[in-house]
């Protein structure tokens, strides 16, 4: 992974998070076809975020995404439903994977992401994955956070 400053990311908040999690998702699980593939997996995967120098401590973003469900349920903050797979970063650290400047397996067992279950599982879910990408940018694109879509720098 190409080095990049973290004190040069363009600052987020938590509710900007969802609100671009909640849009990359609509977009995404709008297709039929992806609804199908994700479905099918029968996973639940949880997703938290944190940045302690920014938001504080104990201010940690939370995403469920519940495939067992029809239609597939995000949720947005803390639930109490137990996923089978579960992803611990920096807020920093998702926004390269979802730039796709971060190979997901590179950054697990440098300890970038913190993963819990059956990461073969997981693993499999990355063929997938590529709308997500694209939507990720055009949503930051309608929301006008060009200084996100220019993080990091080429």
């Amino acid at each position: 992974m190409a080095k990049y400053n973290k004190a040069d990311r363009p600052d987020i908040t938590p509710d900007e998070m969802y609100e671009i999690a909640r849009m990359v998702c609509e977009k995404t699980l709008s297709d039929p076809q992806m609804t199908h593939k994700f479905r099918a997996t029968n996973l639940i995967i949880n997703f938290k975020y944190y940045d302690e120098e920014r938001w504080g401590p104990g201010v940690v973003p939370e995403l469920t995404v519940d495939c067992t469900k029809d239609p597939i349920d995000l949720i947005v903050g803390p639930c109490d439903i137990t996923p089978e797979i579960s992803m611990s970063m920096e807020a920093f650290t998702a926004h390269l994977f979802w730039m796709q400047k971060l190979n997901l397996m590179s950054a697990i067992t440098r300890g970038l992401i913190k993963a819990k279950g059956p990461i073969p599982k997981a693993m499999k879910l990355l063929p997938m994955l590529k709308p997500f990408y694209a939507n990720y940018r055009l949503t930051l694109e309608e929301l006008g956070r060009q200084d996100l879509l220019d993080f990091p720098p080429a």
